[in-house]
């Protein structure tokens, strides 16, 4: 039998090669054009996904205390990953922080968090000033920011009144971030987002009136105002469930290089101690407090319900901060009656405090209504065993607090939130 031809054996290869490939673009573009049908009956036709990674600008207003601030840049957390991950959209973060004494400290505070180190949390400052090129006046860099917001509105306005496009109006209705419970709510504005970023006309209005953010940033950027506290965009339970798995305990860890010499961390819970965090309101808001649903178990309360899943002899760090010295001690004689070894943590800053929650290994405890106790459990992640963040209604208060479940079996596991009926009298 004679020896077949190399040069026809690499032809046949070839030529099923390319069989295989027209092939394979055949379907691609059935499948296509069978989602494209499919999204057009829905009525939502989706951008095409960029090929290489979109750069987008997502400026946050912040405000409030730490645990407001971490609330803010959880939500952030969960539209910067589906921007990433689906979209393949790369945002960069801008804050407009709130003009108030304690968000300005918060501010500060949160830069001892790994992932924010660098962040420039005074961009839209409050105290500092610049010079408006456009109207020779020297205005506040807060002013210029909401400047910048506004100046972004009325172009695209004037964009869709020159060209007689009305989808320009749809779209950047999007760059306005409303409040988002689901993930899929965030979707739905990242669509429409990364749909302006491919607009050739949308781009060369930003290049050419300049309205992007900055020089380095000359395209849409999102936003939100945050007039109403309803309007605040935090992350919701639905999205903490759903992002904790993603990576959110880690995006909020403490930055190991400047967590005890940068002096924002001094003392840490021992592996075996359970952690009680009394953040005394009453200190803060002594004339709502009842009403607006701040009270928190009084000691002997609180020592029944440690008891209540804790031996004798449990070591237990009570964390007080700013409260009432009376206080302090009650609470440290009422778990040792209840025969628990108690150490107070007395004389640290705020952020030290928080360092101190968020290191508890054994199990925490605190009130609900504490974002301080909320976020370090969630920002415990694995390594914290246990917590119980507990909620008390009682006559004086207006609205009740129910349990919060959790559809995320890890949480659900390991963080616990109990709800008491007590007597005003339990409560202070």
């Amino acid at each position: 039998m004679a020896a077949r031809s190399p040069r026809r054996g690499r032809g046949l290869v070839i030529f099923v090669v390319a069989i295989m490939l027209t092939l394979f673009f055949y379907v691609s573009e059935f499948l296509g054009m069978t989602r494209q049908i499919s999204a057009r009956n829905n009525g939502t036709v989706d951008p095409p996904v960029p090929r290489t990674m979109l750069q987008g600008t997502m400026v946050l207003q912040i405000a409030g205390e730490l645990g407001n601030h971490i609330a803010y840049l959880a939500y952030y957390f969960a539209v910067r990953t589906i921007a990433s991950t689906e979209f393949n959209l790369n945002l960069t973060l801008h804050v407009r922080k709130q003009n108030h004494r304690k968000s300005i400290s918060a501010a500060r505070n949160v830069q001892c968090l790994k992932s924010f180190r660098y962040l420039n949390f005074d961009e839209c400052d409050w105290d500092q000033t610049d010079d408006d090129n456009n109207n020779n006046e020297t205005k506040m860099l807060g002013e210029l920011c909401m400047m910048k917001i506004s100046n972004q509105s009325e172009a695209l306005l004037d964009l869709e009144r020159s060209s007689n496009n009305q989808t320009i109006s749809t779209l950047s209705s999007s760059l306005s971030m409303s409040k988002h419970e689901t993930s899929n709510d965030i979707r739905s504005s990242l669509r429409d987002y990364v749909a302006m970023l491919q607009d050739d006309s949308i781009l060369q209005m930003y290049r050419t009136m300049n309205v992007g953010w900055n020089s380095d940033e000359p395209y849409p950027f999102l936003y939100n105002l945050d007039s109403r506290y309803s309007d605040r965009m935090v992350a919701s339970d639905t999205l903490i469930d759903e992002f904790y798995g993603r990576g959110l305990p880690q995006y909020f860890a403490f930055d190991t290089d400047t967590k005890t010499n940068g002096g924002c961390c001094a003392m840490l819970p021992t592996e075996d101690e359970q952690v009680f965090h009394y953040r005394s309101f009453v200190t803060d808001l002594p004339r709502k407090i009842m009403w607006w649903g701040g009270a928190e178990l009084k000691p002997q309360q609180s020592a029944e319900m440690l008891s209540s899943a804790l031996p004798p002899e449990t070591r237990i760090a009570l964390v007080a901060g700013r409260a009432n010295r009376d206080r302090i001690v009650s609470y440290a004689n009422a778990f040792r009656n209840h025969s628990f070894r108690v150490r107070e943590i007395a004389g640290q800053s705020a952020i030290q405090d928080f360092c101190f929650l968020a290191h508890a290994r054994a199990g925490l405890w605190g009130t609900v209504q504490s974002s301080y106790a909320r976020w370090a459990s969630l920002i415990g992640g694995e390594l914290l065993k246990n917590a119980t963040i507990y909620g008390v209604n009682y006559p004086g208060r207006i609205k009740n607090v129910t349990s919060i479940v959790s559809t995320n079996e890890d949480l659900a596991g390991r963080i616990h939130y109990p709800v008491f009926d007590v007597t005003d009298s339990d409560v202070w």
